[in-house]
Order: structure tokens, then C-alpha cells, then sequence
């Protein structure tokens, strides 16, 4: 465990995750980091962040700082990607990323200062990339810009139910959807907090796909994991699965796989699966659905709206920092989706 202190900052740097969560237990603000409880709120709990540790390849560290009136803890794991991987151009380097380690919309930290923290994380040697913000703030010398939005179902509170759900939306997209339901009739789904069925094969054929990598999560995040499996079945075999997470009254998708082998068009079997989403939020009581980020234009067809979200980005390196915000148009992700009437007036 690296320290640093002066009068009033304090510095915990740990590659453990029991270990820096003990030091925070007694933090001067451990009230407020752990007010459920011995735990830190989904999904930075401690069971998930040790699982990631060895199931996500990718080294992780573990920060925890504060002062007199501010604190902040994050996550930061280093990986060689693409900085460009929105745009055009190519230029791959070692980055130390601030994001939760599983692809999550979610950010990667826990602070009462945004502003505050950024400016710490400038202090870290070499490339920084701090993702999904949901809000712009000034830090003077941090490219900043828009990266992938997350789609978020607010569930109107006319919906009670599937059927009620079914019946609100307009002819054109209750159609769409009744097709994939008559298309998928062979299907059986089953839900899963285990092993008992390997879904990995999918989740990696779905990440091969995708044109945003950041990490490849091995099977042992998939049998461990928080959450609970809806594995769709086609002749006992799976097809395709969605990994989701009930918090209060937000639904989480976490993540997804299908099958691409042979190659063949499943846009019907992913809207069955977007529906079973909708299907579960309601038997659960959620009235929030974070459908998570990438195929903006198929979910937002199912009632949800764009949600922002930004990134800073920071290098040591002046002459490459300089060329970061010069170019921070580079790094941005462009979208333009048009505005779908989803529900009925």
C-alpha cells in the first residue's frame, strides 16, 4: 500500500481491493462511502471488484484520496488500445483507464468532487482516459468530449405490466416486435445464478463482433457474478443470454452474447431479448431500465431516450497533450439517431 500524506491530503494506492477497502472502513469519510452497510453500492462491492481482479486480464488498480472536505475512490486498469477507436485515424498506446472494469455504463468512481478528482488523476503519470461522466465540468489542461451515450428506459407509470407495455407502444414498433416473438417461438429462456450453463462461448462470439473493445472478460466473471442469467434456448442449446442486475428500482444490463455461427441475421432473437429485458424489469418493480451503451437505434425503439456521457482524457507528456486537445474531435463518439415516437399520445 503506497501512502502520501501533507496537512490535509491523503493518498491510498493499493492493487488489492480488500486492502484498500480496509483503509477506507476507517477513512474520515467511511460514514458516507458505507452507508448501506460493510459495502460499497453496486457494483463497486467488493465481491465484484475482487471476481474482476482475476477474471478481467487487464491490471487494476485501486485509489482512494481525501482532504479536509472532499474524497474519491476509482478504479483505474491500464490497457494498449486505440485512442482514436471512435474515429478514423489509428494511434494505439499503453492508457490508464478510469472506468468500471466490464464494460458498464456505469463510471468508474465513488466522489463528492468530480472537479476535484479529475484534477488528482492529471497527476498520474503517462495517458489518462476517465470515462462515462454524465455531467461537463472545466479542468484546465483535460481534453474532454462525448463518448458512447447510455440508453435509459424510464417505464411511464401507465405500465404495470408486459401486456400494458405492449399495448402503449404505436402500431409500427408493437408490429416489429410481435414479429421477433412469432420468430423466436422455438425459443425456451431460463434464468441463472449460476454455472449449470456455459454462456461464455456467446459473450466472446458478441465481443469478436464489437466494434469498441476494451476488455475480454474470461468465464469465470460469467459463473461468479452478481446478477442474474436469461439464457434463450434454441434445441437445448444457447443462443444468445443477457446478464442483468436489479438495483432498488433500476435494472442493469450488464452484458450480452449471442450466436453468430453460421453467420445469419439475428435481429429478431436480439429484439426477443430486448423484450424479455422489459418483461423481467416489470415482474421485478423497476421502473429504470439501463439498457447500457452501443445499439442505440434498436433500443431506443423500445421506449428508451439517450443519456450523455463524457470523458477526459489527459497525457503527462505536454507536446501529447497539447495534440489531445487540439484533436480532442478525434476522440469523440459522432452519433445522430433519429427521434422515434415510440408510445401512443
Amino acid at each position: 500500500m503506497k501512502k502520501k500524506y501533507d496537512e490535509t491530503f491523503k493518498e491510498y494506492i493499493s492493487d488489492d481491493p480488500a486492502e484498500i477497502f480496509e483503509h477506507m472502513k476507517n477513512a474520515k469519510f467511511a460514514g458516507i462511502l458505507f452507508k448501506s452497510g460493510n459495502d460499497l453500492p453496486f457494483p463497486f462491492s467488493l465481491n465484484m471488484l475482487t471476481l474482476l481482479k482475476t477474471a478481467n486480464p487487464l491490471e487494476q488498480k485501486y485509489y482512494y484520496i481525501e482532504d479536509d472536505s472532499n474524497y474519491a475512490f476509482f478504479v483505474v486498469y491500464e490497457n494498449r488500445m486505440n485512442l482514436f477507436t471512435y474515429g478514423k485515424a489509428e494511434w494505439f498506446m499503453n492508457i490508464h483507464t478510469v472506468a468500471f472494469p466490464c464494460s458498464l455504463s456505469n463510471n468508474g468512481f465513488i466522489t463528492n468532487n468530480v472537479q476535484w478528482m479529475l484534477s488528482y488523476i492529471k497527476t498520474i503519470k503517462g495517458c489518462k482516459l476517465v470515462l462515462n461522466l454524465d455531467e461537463k465540468t472545466d479542468i484546465k489542461g483535460m481534453s474532454f468530449g462525448e463518448t458512447l451515450p447510455t440508453c435509459e428506459f424510464i417505464i411511464p407509470e401507465t405500465i404495470k405490466d408486459i401486456k400494458t407495455y405492449m399495448d402503449s407502444l404505436r402500431s409500427p414498433y408493437r408490429r416489429r416486435i410481435n414479429i421477433a416473438v412469432k420468430n423466436c417461438s422455438d425459443i425456451e429462456v431460463v434464468r441463472a445464478t449460476d454455472d449449470s450453463i456455459d454462456i461464455h462461448p456467446l459473450y466472446l462470439q458478441t465481443y469478436e463482433k464489437s466494434d469498441y473493445k476494451l476488455e475480454c472478460l474470461k468465464k469465470e466473471f460469467f459463473d461468479k457474478t452478481e446478477g442474474e442469467k436469461l439464457i434463450f434456448l434454441r434445441d437445448k442449446k444457447p443462443v444468445g443470454f443477457v446478464l442483468l442486475k436489479a438495483d432498488g428500482e433500476e435494472l442493469i444490463f450488464m452484458l450480452c452474447g449471442m450466436d453468430y455461427e453460421p453467420e445469419k441475421d439475428n435481429a429478431d432473437l436480439y429484439f426477443y431479448m430486448l423484450l424479455k429485458i422489459v418483461e423481467y424489469a416489470l415482474e421485478k418493480g423497476c421502473r429504470v431500465i439501463d439498457f447500457g451503451q452501443t445499439s442505440e437505434k434498436t433500443k431506443l425503439k423500445f421506449g428508451a431516450c439517450l443519456k450523455k456521457k463524457y470523458f477526459y482524457a489527459h497525457h503527462s507528456n505536454p507536446f501529447l497533450n497539447i495534440f489531445a486537445m487540439v484533436g480532442k474531435h478525434m476522440l469523440e463518439y459522432k452519433y445522430d439517431f433519429p427521434e422515434f415516437h415510440v408510445f401512443k399520445e
